[in-house]
């Protein structure tokens, strides 16, 4: 029995473990609508059933914000190379 706004699908793991394979073949997914993602994970054959599109658009904010962060990381530990290799 549901109540509510409450969706019943995948739970948040399968759903993450999906997003992060589709996002790896198709990068551009991340630049569609939480609905559109939540409906091409089904098309593509990531998940048997449609995800709650407002869990879906939380865990794309959450691997972006990985990202993001990664892409930070390695950017500092480039500058601290530069900066070692640089005689000044």
């Amino acid at each position: 029995m549901t109540s509510g706004n409450i969706q019943m699908g995948p739970d948040p793991d399968r759903i993450l473990t999906a997003l992060k394979r589709a996002l790896r073949d198709n990068p551009r997914m991340r630049n569609r609508s939480a609905q559109e993602v939540s409906k091409e994970l089904v098309q593509q054959g990531y998940l048997e059933e449609e995800a709650d599109p407002v869990l879906v658009a939380e865990m794309l904010d959450v691997l972006q914000g990985r990202d993001q962060s990664t892409e930070r990381g390695f950017q500092e530990e480039e500058g601290e190379e530069a900066e070692e290799a640089s005689p000044t």
